[in-house]
């Protein structure tokens, strides 16, 4: 972009997992936009102030208004930037890309923390000097290496609380190996997750996918070895591409007649089959807290030390044959949230596809969760409404 205001500024890091999606989403809509990095003066003396939280990313749009989370983001961008595949979205395709956001999430969470944060002898320089950076830069290498080393070290301890542990990791390992098989094999037949465009699925996808998996040394060059398609498609939204070369004739729009093809069925059937009791048991604790606080006020927050993306405690999950014990996460019911409603608004044939698609998906037990009370998010943190 050259002398021209940008209609955005982009508050993150390279190295951020959800900076990746709402960066994903301004190169491929081709939104002006400039991206600056937590150690920008004003993201330190009005950004950060503004939104209350130190988490990244935030977007700062011309007319001065200020958004912090990847999700609340996209919302506020795709009502500047209407989408004209999505308005033509039937049922099944809507939902197929309000749970692709879920996965998104934290649906690929433990092979994102797992292969960024065990394979250190290959990584450490890399992550290490990204954040140091994002922190203060030019700055000499003793001090971005320190800067560095304090969030690897916060960030890194993250991982018993998503139940990466030694006995975990050959699962965790295998399971990633055949989510990559599945997506390479979906991307040999489409350029994008619901076929011949973009949409905010493939966005969301971008977080884990390319924050993480696709740019730290290991499990990039671990992607480019198994599964060069999928690398492909990071490079392909990106790069904001508007031609497909590996698919020269290939129309720019989705399938007719609310079709979402099987190859992305099975790669989401796959992803939940280690996920889906993650967001049920999740949503029991949640419930379990509505009940135990049932005065809490509207806008109160869900957690009472007010943090903003609180564990709601400790849960078991069924990860691909193996017991996980981990963490509920609280935030994630916030996003699931969009897909409820979603299909609670829906009837008749409608509904009935929408179900259909859940099912096939293995994301029916997901779609019937109820939540106790309304979330949303007050300065920046999970509240009730």
């Amino acid at each position: 972009m050259t002398g021209e205001a940008p209609d955005l500024w982009l508050y993150g890091a390279p190295a951020s997992l959800y900076t990746a999606k709402v960066r994903a989403f301004l190169r491929a809509r081709g939104v002006r936009h400039v991206e600056r990095f937590p150690s920008h003066p004003r993201y330190r003396e009005v950004i950060k102030p503004a939104v209350d939280t130190h988490r990244i990313p935030v977007v700062e749009f011309a007319d001065g208004t200020i958004v912090q989370d990847s999700t609340a983001i996209l919302d506020a961008l795709e009502r500047r930037y209407p989408d004209p595949h999505a308005q033509r979205m039937g049922p099944r395709q809507t939902l197929a890309t309000l749970l692709l956001e879920v996965l998104g999430d934290r649906g690929l969470a433990k092979p994102a923390m797992h292969y960024r944060w065990n394979f250190l002898d290959v990584n450490e320089g890399f992550v290490v000097g990204e954040f140091g950076r994002s922190l203060r830069f030019p700055a000499p290498p003793e001090e971005v290496e320190r800067l560095g080393q304090r969030v690897a070290s916060r960030m890194s301890s993250y991982l018993p609380m998503l139940g990466i542990e030694p006995r975990t990791i050959p699962t965790i390992e295998r399971v990633y190996g055949e989510t990559l098989a599945l997506l390479n094999a979906h991307l040999s037949q489409h350029p994008y997750l619901l076929g011949g465009a973009p949409s905010r699925g493939d966005y969301a996808l971008m977080g884990p996918m390319f924050g993480h998996l696709g740019r730290d040394p290991y499990p990039l060059h671990l992607m480019q070895r198994t599964a060069p398609l999928v690398f492909r498609w990071i490079e392909r939204i990106n790069g904001g591409e508007l031609q497909t070369p590996e698919f020269p004739d290939r129309a720019r729009e989705l399938p007719a007649d609310d079709v979402v093809p099987e190859t992305l069925t099975a790669f989401m059937r796959h992803v939940f089959r280690g996920y889906a009791e993650e967001l049920v048991l999740t949503a029991g604790r949640f419930n379990a807290w509505a009940e135990a606080n049932p005065d809490a006020p509207a806008g109160g927050f869900v957690s009472a030390e007010g943090a903003d993306q609180p564990a709601l405690g400790p849960i078991v999950v069924d990860y691909h044959g193996v017991a996980i014990e981990q963490q509920a996460l609280g935030h994630s019911l916030w996003i699931l949230q969009r897909a409820l409603d979603f299909t609670a608004g829906l009837s008749g044939v409608e509904r009935e596809a929408a179900l259909d698609f859940a099912r096939a998906a293995g994301a029916d037990g997901v779609v019937a969760v109820r939540l106790a009370r309304r979330l949303t998010r007050v300065r920046s943190r999970l509240a009730v409404e």
